[in-house]
């Protein structure tokens, strides 16, 4: 189980790819709806303090992560405690229950990539709920959880991260942009990741 960070950058003088992990990871696009307009963290963060338990839903490389760090950050620039893990399948249920465990009791705990823990789900969620640790999750389904926001993609969102990031001197055009976002079925992760050789093709030096 690995700690999930949220970072920042400067756009000033971008090293590098533009479409390099360091400027795509979540934290540094700010989550995005499917038209590409910026989403309203702080009302999902306000209506996530009325429920005990809630879920960001969405297929594999939606955004889902991007808005878990996002509500993370939130609560925890309200002074509030906050706890997030990713976990990867069952043998990461004891370490993401001492994780609840060890939080504070107005804690927020964070699990991205919750629908991998199978069986393991229900004591977290007891845990939680006992404890009275308000728990989000991301998960390709609701899983028994209310559903804080459903994740959905488009072109327009993809074009929409493209032009968040660092300038790529006209290396990569609206084009490529489409036709990485159709070859990976709208797989933002994937698309991104596409674009990141495309760019790395062009702007390599031609042998002699």
């Amino acid at each position: 189980m690995t700690a999930v960070v949220a970072a920042r950058f400067r756009s000033d003088r971008p090293p590098g790819n533009p479409f390099a992990t360091r400027f795509t990871r979540p934290g540094t696009v700010p989550p995005l709806d499917r038209r590409g307009r910026p989403l309203d963290v702080a009302a999902l963060a306000a209506r996530l303090r009325t429920l005990a338990a809630a879920a960001i839903v969405g297929p594999h490389g939606q955004g889902k992560t991007t808005l878990l760090v996002a509500i993370a950050a939130a609560w925890a620039a309200d002074g509030l405690p906050v706890s997030l893990v990713r976990v990867r399948g069952c043998a990461d249920v004891l370490p993401a229950l001492a994780t609840i465990a060890r939080a504070a009791a107005d804690a927020l705990v964070c699990i991205d990539g919750w629908e991998s823990l199978g069986l393991g789900r229900w004591p977290l969620r007891q845990a939680a709920r006992l404890l009275g640790r308000t728990l989000v999750v991301t998960s390709h389904g609701p899983a028994g959880l209310p559903v804080l926001h459903v994740c959905d993609t488009s072109r327009e969102l993809l074009h929409a991260i493209v032009g968040h990031l660092p300038d790529h001197g006209g290396r990569i055009d609206a084009a490529d942009v489409t036709a990485a976002f159709e070859r990976h079925g709208g797989d933002l992760r994937e698309s991104l990741c596409d674009l990141y050789d495309r760019y790395e093709r062009i702007a390599a030096p031609r042998g002699g």
